[in-house]
């Protein structure tokens, strides 16, 4: 049976919660269109009820654990082919095994969802540290980052907490969407500028300071490339003031 879902971590859970109750297996788990050779394969369409979803995450913590709810959120915010039927697989597996489940790393399935788990974790971490916030005419600082996973919320309660009261918005470039934080708190939506932001001039002079700073630090004999492209993946510097020297 192939089954779609919206998408969203809520409609995952929610599919999730009617095959086991149903104890119905999958082929494919997808929110993408149907391809060509699946049109006459049987579907399940499953709409997205939060209480199931809430249902099935408790299940989950209460049977395996609040580790394993974090590493199955985490493993889907990696955005992988297939983590869907990964995931269908590792809490099935943990539905036997309970709260063992993630000890058994010689497992392919728990191998595979704490791999992406790690992935996701990592890059959200790396981030708090790279993103680079833009003061904008408007008052609110602006960041952008083009992640491999989608890490918003990661940022979004990291820097909440950091910042203190003042507005900023962080934009994935990659999915259109931004964490707004208005000072108390901070809400994930889609977004679509349809103007480049405007910075203030006394932004512009601190990014020039950034910028000569960073020159000026650097010791020409211990210049490392490699290790700094570990530390600062080049897939990162498109949004790096330092990085642009021309912007």
């Amino acid at each position: 049976m192939i089954c779609r879902y919206d998408g969203s971590y809520a409609g995952l859970l929610t599919l999730l919660y009617r095959l086991f109750a149903r104890r119905e297996e999958p082929i494919i788990i997808s929110s993408h269109p149907l391809a060509q050779d699946d049109l006459f394969a049987e579907v399940f369409e499953s709409t997205t009820d939060p209480g199931l979803a809430a249902r099935l995450t408790r299940a989950v913590a209460d049977r395996l654990g609040e580790e394993s709810v974090r590493h199955i959120r985490y493993a889907f915010l990696a955005e992988q082919p297939g983590i869907e039927m990964a995931i269908y697989a590792y809490l099935k597996l943990g539905w036997s095994l309970h709260r063992e489940l993630d000890q058994h790393l010689g497992n392919a399935t728990v191998a595979c969802v704490h791999k992406w788990a790690r992935r996701t974790l990592h890059e959200g971490h790396r981030l708090k540290g790279l993103l680079r916030f833009q003061e904008t005419v408007d008052g609110v600082f602006y960041a952008r980052v083009r992640p491999d996973a989608n890490v918003l919320a990661i940022l979004a309660g990291h820097f909440a907490r950091r910042l203190g009261d003042r507005p900023w918005l962080i934009h994935d470039v990659r999915r259109d969407l931004g964490a707004l934080f208005d000072g108390g708190k901070w809400v994930i939506g889609e977004l679509r500028l349809t103007s480049t932001p405007v910075f203030t001039a006394e932004e512009h002079q601190w990014q020039q300071l950034w910028r000569t700073f960073f020159d000026r630090i650097a010791i020409p004999e211990r210049i490392n490339p490699r290790l700094q492209k570990n530390f600062m993946p080049m897939k990162y510097w498109e949004f790096l003031v330092e990085m642009n020297p021309s912007r």
